[in-house]
């Protein structure tokens, strides 16, 4: 189950531009694409990038351990422990299921100064699968940022470094025997011109990802996935105006350069050199966020964006583009989260200029009993290549939390997630399907620790 992210200072800490140039809006526990935003860490500066509070983020003063304080900074550490049963590991028709045991340790840190701002974060997630041994795979992220106040806003400078495994279930990966690991270093900054009413917030995010090798998924085949290494540039600004303290209307422009830095291999000697995959885009966004903190709470965000590409075989990409939240809470004790993402990805396979990717979900938070939570989610998550080919999955998932004390909180979930259409992929051995028809149900018993007590020796 996702991790509740913190209450604390929610209004006051916003990122707008953080938030356009990254996409994320709410962190998704469904499967999803290869979407970096979703890992990227929250409530550390430059990366603080929530919307409101719900049922399950809000602060439970009973079952909360409040954070270890050591000089002026606060510490947060936690672990969960989870095991379940995953029915089709690889997502392929007839794959193998296999029990798995999953750690998630994390570590959180921030200042707790009256003026500026420094934070870190550091988490890792071990899976590790039974009968499908050749599957487990190891994420883990560490982040750093600040801000320094100038006037009355904080110029920001955040850094994070990913080490990531691409697996093969997600939408729009290449099929693959085992995951395909990747690094991802990202460095951004931004600062807020307080104007009175309009405020403008420039922004710069540079990020470089680097890729590992795999297996073809349908013969023991090498895959080098070098050609997929890029180095991305993005910067712009987002303009705020405000038309009341609840409500105001924004606008982001944003330029983008990925620049591919290997060729892509050749799939047999005698063809010629694939075109190379750097591209340039451009994207503007208009919309309106509602900050309320009561029965309504949104920010929806429409715009376009238009990709040209270095090779004249690529034809320029133009789309639209959308993101947004929308947070009903029509009791105390019932929260209703929609969220809907809709943006151009890069390639992931050779010979091909990416696709637009995507998603929307809904989920239900509802408080059953003071320790007893229950949470349902749906989802659907398309991929639109060029070629016309598309594929798309569909995911409902349901659970229930035990808040046991301040220290221990157990969850019990299932998933189940079922992908319709194959886009056909070139790969070493010919031109293969990507499974279509396939279903995954998964169920997961967690145990999530606060270490807290473990610091002052309980």
């Amino acid at each position: 189950m996702c991790a509740a992210a913190s209450g604390r200072s929610v209004w006051e800490r916003r990122r707008l531009a953080a938030l356009v140039a990254g996409g994320l809006l709410v962190a998704p526990c469904l499967a999803r694409a290869q979407y970096v935003p979703d890992y990227f860490p929250a409530g550390v500066p430059g990366y603080d990038q929530q919307l409101g509070v719900t049922v399950v983020t809000r602060v439970q003063p009973l079952y909360v351990e409040p954070e270890v304080r050591v000089g002026s900074f606060l510490l947060k550490p936690t672990i969960d422990e989870s095991t379940g049963y995953n029915s089709n590991v690889l997502g392929l028709s007839g794959g193998a299921g296999s029990w798995f045991l999953e750690t998630k340790p994390s570590l959180q840190i921030h200042s707790d100064w009256s003026r500026n701002s420094l934070g870190a974060s550091i988490s890792a997630d071990n899976t590790r699968y039974i009968h499908t041994p050749n599957q487990s795979a190891t994420n883990w992220q560490a982040a750093i940022g600040g801000g320094y106040t100038i006037g009355r806003s904080e110029l920001t400078l955040g850094y994070s470094h990913l080490e990531l495994n691409e697996r093969p279930t997600d939408l729009g990966a290449p099929p693959s025997s085992t995951p395909i690991p990747y690094t991802v270093d990202d460095l951004r900054s931004d600062y807020t011109f307080d104007l009175g009413r309009l405020k403008i917030t420039p922004n710069l995010d540079f990020s470089q990802w680097r890729f590992g090798s795999t297996t073809s998924a349908f013969a023991n085949v090498p895959k080098d996935q070098g050609f997929r290494d890029r180095d991305v540039i993005q910067g712009g600004g987002a303009f705020r105006y405000e038309l009341s303290g609840k409500t105001s209307l924004l606008m982001v422009l944003q330029g983008a350069n990925s620049q591919f830095v290997h060729p892509e291999p050749l799939l047999q000697p005698s063809l010629s050199q694939p075109p190379p995959l750097s591209s340039t885009s451009g994207t503007a966004l208009v919309g309106i966020d509602y900050q309320y903190d009561g029965l309504w709470r949104y920010q929806l965000l429409v715009g376009g964006e238009v990709r040209s590409f270095a090779a004249s075989q690529f034809a320029t990409r133009v789309a639209p583009i959308a993101q947004g939240t929308v947070i009903w809470t029509p009791t105390g004790l019932t929260t209703v989260t929609a969220s809907v993402l809709r943006t151009l990805q890069d390639p992931t396979e050779e010979g091909t200029s990416g696709y637009t990717y995507t998603r929307a979900q809904a989920r239900v938070d509802h408080e059953y009993l003071r320790d007893v939570l229950l949470d349902g989610e749906v989802g659907i998550q398309n991929a639109a290549y060029q070629t016309g080919a598309t594929q798309t999955e569909y995911a409902g998932r349901g659970g229930i939390t035990w808040l046991l004390n301040r220290n221990l909180h157990l969850s019990l979930s299932y998933q189940y997630t079922k992908r319709i259409g194959a886009p056909s992929v070139v790969s070493a051995v010919g031109t293969v399907p990507v499974c279509n028809n396939c279903a995954v149900h998964l169920i997961m018993l967690q145990l999530h620790a606060d270490l807290a007590l473990v610091h002052e020796g309980g």
